[in-house]
């Protein structure tokens, strides 16, 4: 996992795109993405894209920038929006009983739970740690139990070459 995010994030790097979400004091917020202009000029094969993150639902505005970084005014609002708190999505409650909902805390008039975490990462991230150093560990001591038979079976033709 964090090597797959190493990977990407050198991806990300390399390909020089950039992209904000900079909320608007009306609601919503715009999308901004930054692109370098040897990317552009060079003709590249490839296609560019950039997801929108699932929080920012209400996108107003695109703006698509072709430079080396991003311009003054718009870097000063990048930077306060990254200092910002972001706002957790809230999560639907899949039940067809509106006792149960309520039970869980579900807004009766949308179904959905407030602050609920989306998805549980620290429990898969240390699942996935402790996965590999299982696999480590019976990779060690398949190694070992390999060289102790072979050990083994020198010592017992030593005993049948001197018998």
């Amino acid at each position: 996992m964090i090597v797959e995010c190493l990977l990407s994030l050198a991806a990300v790097l390399l390909t020089g795109i950039e992209a904000a979400y900079v909320p608007v004091d009306e609601g919503g917020g715009e999308y901004l993405v930054r692109v370098e202009p040897d990317l552009v000029q060079s003709g590249s094969p490839y296609h560019f894209t950039s997801d929108v993150p699932a929080d920012s639902r209400d996108v107003r505005r695109v703006r698509i920038y072709v430079a080396d970084a991003w311009p003054p005014a718009v870097e000063r609002s990048v930077v306060e929006a990254a200092k910002r708190p972001r706002r957790v999505a809230p999560v639907a409650v899949a039940s067809a009983r509106p006792a149960e909902a309520a039970l869980l805390g579900a807004d009766a008039a949308t179904g959905m739970v407030a602050g609920t975490p989306e998805r549980p990462w620290g429990w898969l991230i240390g699942s996935l740690i402790a996965l590999f150093l299982s696999l480590g560990a019976n990779a060690y001591l398949g190694m070992l139990l390999g060289s102790m038979r072979q050990r083994y079976l020198r010592d017992v033709q030593q005993v049948l070459v001197r018998a």
